[in-house]
């Protein structure tokens, strides 16, 4: 009887060998892969993948229709009926309304908490201080947008700041939110047509927002793209974004 026979008992406790046991095929192929597996990661220590990095002025879309800025799409997060009433933290924007339930209630309004100690700071920059008030008009909403390149957008036709859903999450530190709602508190200010020099007007006070609330060091990446965006300089910023398909 031949050794491999499956009615050949074995001694209870002897292993059976792992390549004895597979069929000599698949002995082949299993070598194939693993001298291939090992070939790509020599292959990637000496040749590390370099990813091309979408141009800073196309990391934020041009408006389309009524959005400042175009996500191609969005749905609505669902919310409570009746909606909770929103208790704005302080004047400069009394009269904002959260569309959401306890959690973007207690999340927003601690965004909009911080923004409150810089609306009437003496040395805050004027743009920015005129992006919070503007928000005492809006409407905040978190939604899933089919774009993932942008974090917020402003619907003109409902006043409405719409948050990508991904913030909404409790490991996302909120004060990132901050400096994305001033941008489009900016755009609410100047209202349509969002033009390439308004554009860069809402990175400016964006900008002067990530400065005044988040280290530096610590600047999420609409702060970084914001900043690399301003130093550019306004001409050079304004051609960009142009280029970029924002209106002149």
């Amino acid at each position: 009887m031949e050794p491999d026979d499956p009615s050949t008992e074995r001694p209870a406790g002897e292993d059976i060998p792992f390549l004895r046991s597979m069929p000599r095929p698949l002995i082949v192929v299993f070598l194939a892969f693993a001298v291939a597996g090992i070939g790509l990661v020599v292959w990637l220590m000496f040749r590390p993948p370099s990813f091309s990095n979408v141009a800073l002025e196309l990391r934020r879309s041009p408006p389309k229709d009524s959005l400042s800025h175009n996500v191609v799409g969005y749905h609505l997060v669902d919310v409570p009926s009746p909606l909770p009433a929103t208790h704005a933290p302080c004047a400069a924007v009394r009269g904002v309304v959260i569309e959401g339930g306890p959690p973007a209630q207690a999340r927003l309004g601690g965004v909009l908490k911080s923004l409150c100690g810089l609306a009437d700071d003496p040395d805050v920059p004027a743009d920015v201080k005129d992006s919070i008030h503007a928000l005492a008009r809006a409407k905040l909403r978190f939604a899933l947008f089919k774009r993932t390149g942008d974090q917020t957008t402003l619907d003109f036709s409902t006043g409405r700041i719409l948050i990508a859903i991904e913030l909404a999450r409790t490991n996302v530190a909120p004060v990132i939110i901050a400096p994305l709602l001033v941008h489009e508190g900016w755009h609410l200010v100047h209202g349509e047509p969002v033009t390439a020099t308004q554009e860069f007007g809402a990175r400016e006070a964006e900008l002067g927002t990530c400065r005044q609330l988040i280290d530096v060091d610590h600047f999420p990446r609409g702060c970084r793209d914001a900043l690399a965006l301003v130093q550019w300089g306004e001409e050079r910023a304004v051609s960009a974004l142009e280029r970029a398909g924002f209106p002149r």
